[in-house]
């Protein structure tokens, strides 16, 4: 059972079901952990913008997911790793196999991999990464502007995991494989 509100269509106001009706064009569904977000207006409309700024992020969109997967790993969030394996499923970014090792952090490619190696470091330092690896996804090809999204889909990542973990929503994607 949720322990924070999952709002329905009618409890929410106005403005909220216009921000639902656009999660569900760009989704197809409206996720029980946006309608336990949406208790606060201010942060589910800034949680969209910055989520919808991704369209123009130059960082490859599977890249993206693959930080997302394995940050949402990384916090233990079952209910993102299983929307974030849809959605990525769904957009034909990755494929089962490809979500289930962006979670074990395991990439597509040497570039991905590496990438998602330095998610971990900037995981567990909380950001206070060492110059070699700054200079090392450098190496890779990733501008600053594309370190910046990775930790802007890492923050976007953690926002939510935690809210899962706080609010418990119904589950409403489906399951995927433990990793092990």
């Amino acid at each position: 059972m949720p322990r924070l509100k999952q709002l329905t269509d009618e409890e929410a106001s106005s403005w909220v079901r216009k921000l639902f009706g656009k999660v569900k064009d760009g989704l197809g569904v409206m996720p029980t952990l946006f309608r336990c977000m949406a208790n606060s207006e201010a942060i589910f409309e800034g949680f969209l913008g910055l989520n919808g700024s991704f369209a123009n992020a130059t960082l490859d969109p599977k890249y993206a997911k693959m930080v997302i997967l394995r940050t949402s790993e990384l916090n233990h969030c079952e209910y993102c790793v299983r929307a974030h394996t849809q959605m990525a499923k769904d957009a034909n970014l990755l494929d089962d196999e490809q979500c289930l090792n962006a979670r074990k952090g395991i990439g597509i490619d040497d570039k991905s991999t590496y990438m998602l190696k330095f998610v971990d470091k900037v995981h567990k330092t909380a950001g206070f990464v060492s110059d070699e690896e700054l200079n090392k996804m450098k190496e890779y090809g990733f501008s600053d502007g594309e370190i910046v999204e990775i930790i802007g889909a890492m923050s976007l990542a953690t926002m939510t995991n935690y809210l899962s973990h706080v609010a418990e929503p119904d589950l409403d994607f489906p399951e995927v494989p433990k990793v092990s």
